[in-house]
Formats: C-alpha cells, structure tokens, sequence
C-alpha cells in the first residue's frame, strides 16, 4: 500500500543525483566488470504504527571497451508496519485516530550506459518501477565535460517521468470534499469498475559545475528545476475537514514547479589523511514551502585499507501554503487554506536532525596479481544514520505522533573483475 510516510526520496531528482555520482565509484579504467551489492534497513519505532522498510539492491556494469560502459540495476522495497489513515486536528475526538497495516513490496529496475570519449561523457538511462498501487516510468540523460587540465566539469541533465497512481473510480465532476479515500490496492491496474489509474507527469533539469581550484580542495554547485502534474496526493489518506468528522480525501493541487540550488566543498587536511567538508541547500516550491539543509562531514583513513566518515546534518522547512493542523476550525490558527486540504507531515513546518556514521574497506589487486584470484579490487561497508523529526505543527486528534525517530541502516559490497 502506498500509505506510509515519506523515505528518502526516489523521484527524477534522486535519479538525476544516483547517475551524476556514478564518477565516484572506484578506478574501472581498467576492469571488465563490476558487481556492487547494497542493502539498507529502515526503521521508525512506535507503539502503534511502527514503520520498517528493507532495500535490497543490486548494479552490474560491463565495460567491454574503454569508451562504452553497459550497466543494469535493481533494487526492491519491502514495507511492513502501520500508519494512520485518517488526519484530525486537535478539535477532532481522538476516536477518529486509528492504525492501518502497511505491507507491500515495490520493484526497479534501470538499465544504463554510459558514452565516454577524450573529456566529455553522455549517460542515459530508462527506470521502471512498480507497486500494487504505483507504477513509473521513466528516462534520464546527462551529458558532462571537463575541461581546464580536467579540473573544471560541467554537466546538464533531463529526467522524464510518466507515473500512474491507483484511485477510487469516483466521477471526475464530484467535488473534491465528498471523495472517499482508497480503501486497498485490490482491482488495481485491471478492469475493476471501482477503480482508475491517474496520470503524473515529472520534468526534472539539472545543471553542476565541480571544480578543483586546488589538490586538495574541491568545490560543486548545482541547480534543479522539476514540474509536476497530476494527482499529486495520497490515495488513502483521509482528512477530517468538517466540525461534524466528515471525512475526504486528502486534496493537494495537481501543479507543482520545484527550485533547489546547493552549494558543495571539500578540503584534504594532508597533516590528518583526512578529508572535511560542508554544504548548502536551498529549496521553495510553488506550494510556498521553502526550506534550507546544512551538512558537514568528516572522513580519515585509519589505515591505508579502512576509512571512517561522520556526517551531521540539520534540516529545516516551512509549511505549504493550504496546511493546517486542523481543518475544522476557525482562521487563522486552524481552519482551511483555500480549497484544498492534506494529511501530509512533509507538508507541515517541521526540522530534522541527522548523525551518521560510516566504515569502508577496500583493497586494490593488479592484473597480475588479483585478490582472491579474481578480483581486481574489493570493498565492503557499512553505515547508521539516526534522523529525529521535530513535528512542529502537526498532530494526530491533539496528540503529537510517537514515531518521530528513525533508524537507518547500510550495507554494500563492490567487487571489480
């Protein structure tokens, strides 16, 4: 069921930044074939609607010429837990709150290639995903190229999305306030009566300028421009908008256009074998949320085969335009924003607060002398972020929600032949 609270985000953006830091991976120049295994484990503790999510993935990438590298991906989401279906105020009675189980799996996979020839590079890829209530498709390109001795490297990218959500086959005329919320995935994607599919457009453009002003220092920019169009809320999830406990479908507008810029830096402290850096992001939307993430890190070799990295990062957003706490009551504190209405937390002002830490291994073998026989090089680690959400006015009937910490676990193994 798509009734679960937001992940770490896989839209065109999360595309566009997965394919611009495929240059980041280890030395392939010369190797044949690369295997990368990871895995991630998602986990929001609560007494009544505890989350868990596991991701499981997989990327192979052939390279059978030095200008040509073939590469297909997959990775899987497997939910279970519970969430509430139906959004109330502090004005609502608390009997209107209760929990729905969430259980279900999603599927990507995303073949690629990437053309690299002198200083310049074009990487392309077609993405499907699929849920029982979500299917996507969608297409990415970037085109890069360095330039200044290879210390400046420019890139632009387009990411196009065509997604369909799964709805009650209510008539396109009925007003917004008397719609059901989606009871279940059943009849999904068949020729069920009582059901529809709803289309969602996505454009993503993507411009990054990295330069290394020095060897031991770096610096990238990067600009993001998305729209979206089409049923942009969630199915069901229900909100009490009448003083009586009437009950509808949440109601977001079906336009969105999103902005981001962010600024990156990097510096290698010789003396420490260590490398430190911070960045910036800024983002505002046509919905009138804006909101700002600062981020430092830090990472050292321990010994020539073992690093560690730390990372902290503090998050901050505004509300959307049309959110309330409570629908029901009186402006300005509570009440309506216009015509629409929603449930969503990551519509609501909030913060968030992130520690993370993380261990990688690696060795590097020669042609002549392989690890293991066979391996050209080697690496595994692992990672833990704890994320706190500060909730800032957003509450379940009056009573603000438990499941407010979250747990995130990662593993990876990447073996070059």
């Amino acid at each position: 069921m798509r009734l679960r609270r937001s992940l770490p985000a896989r839209s065109l953006f999360g595309t566009l930044a997965a394919l611009s830091v495929c240059g980041l991976a280890p030395e392939a120049s010369a190797q044949v074939v690369e295997v990368d295994l990871n895995g991630a484990a998602f986990h929001e503790p609560s007494e009544k609607s505890a989350m868990t999510v596991y991701n499981p993935g997989a990327t192979l990438t052939v390279l059978p010429w030095d200008w040509l590298s073939v590469g297909v991906h997959w990775e899987a989401d497997i939910v279970t837990g519970a969430s509430e279906p139906v959004k109330a105020g502090p004005l609502a009675s608390p009997d209107v709150i209760s929990q729905a189980s969430v259980t279900d799996t999603r599927h990507l996979v995303s073949p690629s290639f990437t053309l690299s020839r002198k200083n310049t590079s074009l990487t392309a890829s077609y993405t499907y995903a699929a849920e029982s209530d979500y299917q996507s498709h969608s297409l990415a390109v970037i085109a890069g190229t360095e330039f200044l001795q290879r210390n400046t490297r420019l890139e632009l990218s387009y990411a196009r999305g065509f997604d369909k959500v799964c709805n009650v086959a209510f008539p396109r005329n009925r007003d917004p306030s008397v719609r059901a919320p989606l009871d279940s995935s059943t009849g999904c994607f068949t020729a069920d009566a009582n059901r529809q599919s709803l289309q969602i457009d996505l454009d993503t453009f993507g411009a990054a300028w990295t330069q290394s002003w020095t060897p031991v220092f770096t610096t990238q920019a990067m600009l993001s421009f998305g729209l979206q169009n089409g049923f942009l809320g969630n199915p069901y999830r229900g909100v009490v908008i009448g003083a009586s406990g009437q009950v509808a479908q949440e109601h977001h507008p079906e336009n969105r256009a999103r902005f981001a810029g962010a600024l990156k830096a990097k510096y290698f402290l010789r003396g420490l074998d260590m490398m430190v850096g911070g960045s910036f992001r800024g983002y505002r939307d046509t919905w009138d949320i804006q909101s700002q993430t600062y981020e430092i890190e830090a990472e050292r070799y321990m010994l020539p085969w073992l690093r560690l990295a730390a990372k902290a990062r503090f998050y901050n957003q505004t509300g959307a335009l049309f959110w309330s706490d409570d629908y029901t009551g009186g402006e300005p504190t509570y009440g309506p924003r216009g015509q629409y209405w929603s449930g969503d937390r990551e519509l609501s002002p909030l913060k968030s607060y992130l520690l993370g830490g993380r261990v990688l291994a690696s060795w590097k073998g020669t042609r002549d002398k392989r690890l293991a026989g066979m391996l050209l090089d080697f690496a595994a680690g692992a990672s833990l972020d704890v994320i706190q959400t500060d909730l800032e006015d957003f509450t379940l009937a009056g009573k603000e929600p438990d499941d407010t910490t979250a747990f995130v676990l990662g593993l990876s193994i990447h073996g070059g032949f």
